[in-house]
């Protein structure tokens, strides 16, 4: 009651009681315009004054239901991702690393090579104890293959040293692991951009990439003076390696002047927003997405050019542990044809198995081994380019970064290629055989080993709709044949079997001693398991199978199980969100034999929406299993797979990046969730699925933080239009406390229903059709892939999904929670400022309290004049104008502060409410400048010596400084009729800006700073016609003196 009761007294101050203001209004009028006003005012005004007192006074209860609602939601989410763990499959399992490194200075690359030397540095990594180290006359020895490390937003080019340590271990320690004869020993360098940040600023970025362009240049003349390649090709091109941003650096290369055409051929990116930029607080950051996307996008689409012939680009993501911005943001295939590239996870990296976050994935011990790998194996020293072509790098990488499950890759598996990768064998089988029929189970364990023939033969059906054939085993090579008895494959004559050793894919081990995937990942004791699985579609290109006896099983628990059965394998479960909202569905499985059952969720397609699965197994039999079952998690594109094991124990979370906001979709492709059950014989599985709420709400951040700036600057547009709306009809401009409580309780609802409609609205293609020409900017462009059927949907949140449209509405419950709080606080500051004010001594107050503005107070004050030219000169010649916006703000603050200080006179209330929404407006728009302030003082902390090379628009900030200067002389904009056109331009700018906010804001924050400044100078323009059109001071009207007094007597 106590705090109600504040709160209440709080809103009585902040009002004027509005019946009175307009009831006793005199005959007497300073104006004829006035007068005008007056006669105009709607018959209801006094009603609703009436209505917004009651509201402030004595509390709403829609006001109440919508701040606990959004103040519950605001608790709940920051709780919920600060403190919910991740479990299963999307624990953090990456193993320490060491390495002895060494970076030597490359001090020759200076300011004759590139203008840019001064502010960054180029350094040389060496291995020490592996890689030649320089010698004391600072000659540097290259005798390898250059790698160019691009470190990212805040990066550091020491990141380079575990994968480059990774690199010259494998090389000089274990050669014979590489499986290429003309693989060499690799020459990191690495970008020093003294920890940059990227992300932020689109001048930084073109910086960091005309440097390395310059680098790039240097670092080949550096190979074509050393004297260690011994007739050997000179390097003519430089392998990269981005983190971060530092892979968007690396697509930005090719767009610029000074690019070395065929200089670059082979990009890996760990953790790169190739997608969609990660920030939009810069406006350069956007074009330069959108030129560079547009680029590749013109390269790949010429199949005659050097990219389409050449250029290969790997995006590795580590997925949900990304909480630096969504792995989604990965995403290439609407940028990258498939021949060229594509985009993996490194939980679908066998051996890796695991999520890791955006730091990690640079030194993770596991995935470094296998970049390592796949650099080692795709460099080629033979030719000048220094690696292979573009179809073998390919190869390898679907190899070395797929799961081998993928449709993608299967077109390269050496059962379809067997004269390519397979290996051509001719047995007559002598030592003996055992037949297998068609749906018996094969399986050597320990126990039936020394009674098993050498050989088993399975026959291939050659009728059928549907077959499968499924290998499951433990051993390290298990040997497995897929033969013909008449031979029909072109150029191989003398075919019999082929050996696809190559197409086992490796899979977790889950015994029942592992509950992780990454328990069986590289350097660990346990080894993986080995799998087969084909379809009818690759089985009836063979006649039989043959499987070959190990000579022994190492462990007790060692098998090799293996069925070729015509039972169906798959099946279609058609349940969309709303039907396992709460209760779940479940889903039964049970066989006798070993079986790989998918499960096809085809509406489950959301990223934005997680899932649980509470599993049960039951052992038919007494009899031990083989192993454990377990679940491959997977999408189709992009390539993510998770492995879930230890069934029965803890619940599954179940969580996909599939169908993302903002990200393109190819919308040709079925979009499912696949569950891929692989059991053991004799078991039964029950599996209950529905949403985890909890994981849902976490992952809800990283995919919308920028919405804590977009929604509430709607929100603060639609309450200070309404504020200009009552104080042209009634003379007294409401608190924003005021304004926003009556917008909740009068449109609170309805409000908050079309934030929900909205998301399908949105959706529609007409409808984003004419958003897209109502665009200002038109940096989004859903329809640029419409011929190619790939399609994003780049407004309001982004959501393609019904299910997921409460987000519009939870999120504006947020927003009007905390900017009641924040109202609510703003007063009760306001409130100590003013009790202090009155309690001071009375000599003290004399002197430091100022008196109220007379009515002809003036447009500016010397002192403010001054101070807003230095300002507009330092952002011309030295600092960005975000900068100068701040300063702004906080003077804006010094302002609020000094009408708090003033007695409570003639229009007190007006002045004071006015500039307390402006403060608000002002600290939004702050964060959105922020970002830009942190680049600008990290150059200066650097002692970067040139002038911050973009944001010096002084357009950008003189209305604001303008109006920050007449605000500081306590002016306030003239009040006009709500249906003139200068009343009804006021409120069209701040309605636009909301809903510009609203719907184009997430994805072009930064010009919502525009909109600002052009309301200022609106704002600033109404003031200065005011002062224009008086001529001499005014008198006072006893309407004027009536509610001043009122207001001063219940304030008091």
């Amino acid at each position: 009651m106590g705090v109600r009761k504040l709160l209440a007294g709080l809103s009585r101050n902040v009002l004027i009681p509005y019946g009175l203001s307009n009831s006793r209004e005199s005959s007497t009028s300073p104006s004829d315009s006035n007068a005008t006003l007056r006669k105009k005012e709607p018959k209801d005004s006094k009603s609703r004054n009436a209505n917004i007192e009651k509201i402030l006074t004595h509390g709403s209860k829609n006001v109440k239901i919508v701040t606990l609602l959004g103040s519950f939601f605001i608790i709940l989410i920051t709780l919920v991702t600060l403190f919910r763990p991740f479990s299963g499959a999307d624990l953090p399992q990456c193993q320490g690393i060491y390495m002895y490194p060494s970076y030597a200075r490359i001090d020759g690359f200076d300011t004759r090579y590139t203008p840019l030397a001064k502010k960054y540095h180029l350094y040389l990594y060496r291995e020490q104890g592996k890689d030649k180290i320089p010698a004391n006359n600072t000659h540097i020895k290259l005798d390898g293959i250059p790698v160019l490390f691009i470190p990212g937003n805040a990066g550091s080019f020491r990141q380079v040293r575990s994968i480059a340590s990774a690199c010259a271990n494998k090389y000089f320690d274990s050669p014979n692991e590489i499986m290429k004869e003309n693989a060499k020993n690799l020459d990191f360098f690495a970008a020093d951009f003294n920890e940059d940040y990227t992300a932020f600023h689109g001048g930084t970025m073109l910086d960091q990439a005309e440097y390395l362009n310059d680098a790039i240049r240097y670092i080949l003349e550096l190979y074509e003076q050393t004297n260690g390649f011994d007739g050997r090709p000179i390097p003519k091109s430089v392998l990269i390696l981005g983190h971060s941003m530092g892979g968007m650096v690396a697509r930005v290369m090719p767009t610029l002047r000074n690019h070395i055409h065929g200089s670059i051929n082979s990009i890996i990116t760990l953790s790169t927003p190739h997608g969609a930029a990660p920030v939009t607080f810069d406006g350069d950051i956007l074009k330069i997405y959108k030129k560079t996307n547009d680029y590749w996008r013109a390269q790949y689409a010429d199949k005659d050019s050097f990219f389409s012939k050449h250029v290969s680009l790997i995006s590795i993501t580590g997925g949900i542990l990304d909480t630096v911005l969504p792995a989604d943001y990965a995403m290439v295939s609407d940028l990258i044809p498939p021949e060229n590239g594509f985009t993996t996870f490194t939980t679908t990296i066998p051996g890796v198995w695991t999520p890791i976050d955006h730091l990690a994935i640079v030194w993770c011990k596991q995935l470094r081994e296998v970049i390592a790998t796949l650099l080692l194996e795709t460099v080629d020293d033979s030719v000048p380019d220094k690696t292979v072509s573009l179809e073998e790098r390919m190869h390898i990488s679907k190899k070395l970064l797929l799961s081998g499950f993928e449709d993608y890759s299967m077109n390269e598996k050496a059962i379809l290629n067997p004269s390519t990768y397979g290996k051509i064998m001719d047995t007559d089988f002598s030592m003996g055989m055992n037949l297998i029929n068609l749906d018996d189970q094969f399986t050597i364990t320990k126990e039936n080993i020394d009674s098993t023939e050498a050989y088993s033969k399975i026959f291939i059906p050659t009728e059928g709709d549907n077959f499968s054939f499924t290998l499951l085993t433990s051993l390290a090579n298990p040997k497995v044949r897929f033969c013909k008895e008449h031979v029909i494959i072109k150029n191989i004559k003398d075919l019999k079997c082929a050996s696809i050793t190559d197409d086992i894919s490796v899979i977790p081990n889950s015994f029942s001693i592992n509950s992780y995937a990454a328990d069986s990942s590289f350097a660990n004791e346990q080894s993986p398991f080995k799998m087969l699985s084909y379809d009818k579609d690759i089985l009836s290109q063979y006649d039989f199978i043959i499987i070959e006896k190990p000579n022994e099983l190492d462990d007790d628990s060692d098998f090799l199980t293996a069925i070729l059965t015509m039972a169906p394998t798959s099946r279609t479960i058609p349940i969309k969100p709303r039907n396992v909202m709460f209760f779940g569905h479940t889903i039964s499985l049970n066989t006798n034999t070993l079986a790989v059952e998918e499960l096809e969720l085809p509406e489950l397609w959301d990223s934005l929406i997680s899932y649980k699965i509470q599993a049960s197994v039951e052992n038919t039999k007494e009899k031990p299993l083989l192993f454990e079952p377990l679940i491959r998690q997977s999408v189709d594109e992009p390539f993510e797979t998770k492995w879930h094991l230890g069934l029965g124990k803890d619940d599954i979370d179940v969580s996909v990046h599939n169908v993302a906001p903002f990200i393109p979709l190819n919308e040709t492709k079925p979009r499912p969730i696949r569950l891929s059950v692989i059991m053991p014989p004799n078991i039964n599985v029950h599996l209950k699925l529905k949403i985890n709420w909890l994981l849902t709400i976490k992952l809800l951040f990283i995919r919308y933080r920028l919405a804590i700036a977009s929604f509430p600057i709607f929100i603060i547009a639609l309450a200070m239009a309404y504020q200009f709306h009552h104080y042209n009809e009634t003379a007294i401009f409401l608190s924003f406390h005021s304004s926003l409580s009556y917008i909740i309780q009068e449109w609170g609802f309805f409000l908050l229903f079309v934030l929900f409609i909205l998301s399908p609205i949105v959706n529609n293609r007409t409808v984003q059709r004419i958003l897209y020409l109502l665009d200002p900017l038109k940096l989004n462009r859903p329809f640029l892939l419409e011929k190619e059927h790939i399609h994003a949907n780049f407004y309001y949140l982004g959501i393609q999904e019904w299910f997921a449209s409460g987000l519009g509405t939870i999120f504006g419950l947020m927003s009007f929670a905390l900017l009641y709080v924040l109202a609510a606080g703003l007063a009760l500051i306001e409130k100590s400022v003013h009790y202090f004010s009155k309690n001071r001594p009375e000599g003290l107050v004399e002197a430091t309290t100022p008196n109220c503005p007379p009515m002809d107070t003036k447009l500016f004050q010397k002192k403010h004049i001054i101070p807003g030219i230095l300002l507009n000169i330092m952002v011309i010649s030295y600092i960005p104008y975000q900068l100068a916006f701040i300063m702004l703000f906080l003077a804006q603050v010094v302002i609020c502060i000094k009408i708090g200080y003033m007695k409570k006179c003639r229009d007190y209330a007006n002045i004071r409410n006015y500039n307390m929404s402006i403060l608000v407006l002002f600290l939004f728009v702050s964060i959105i400048d922020a970002p830009i302030i942190i680049v600008f003082l990290h150059n200066v902390g650097i002692r970067w010596e040139t002038s911050f090379r973009s944001h010096h628009n002084i357009l950008s900030v003189t209305p604001i400084i303008l109006l920050v200067c007449s605000n500081a002389n306590l002016n306030i904009p003239s009040r006009v009729s709500s249906n003139s056109f200068d009343g009804k331009v006021t409120i069209a700018l701040l309605l636009y800006s909301g809903i510009f906010s609203l719907i184009y804001g997430l994805r072009n924050l930064y010009w919502v700073h525009d909109l600002l400044n052009i309301i200022s100078a609106w704002l600033f323009y109404s003031i200065l016609r005011n002062r224009l059109m008086q001529n001499k001071p005014k008198e006072l009207t006893n309407d004027t003196d009536n509610s001043t007094y009122e207001m001063n007597r219940l304030s008091d």
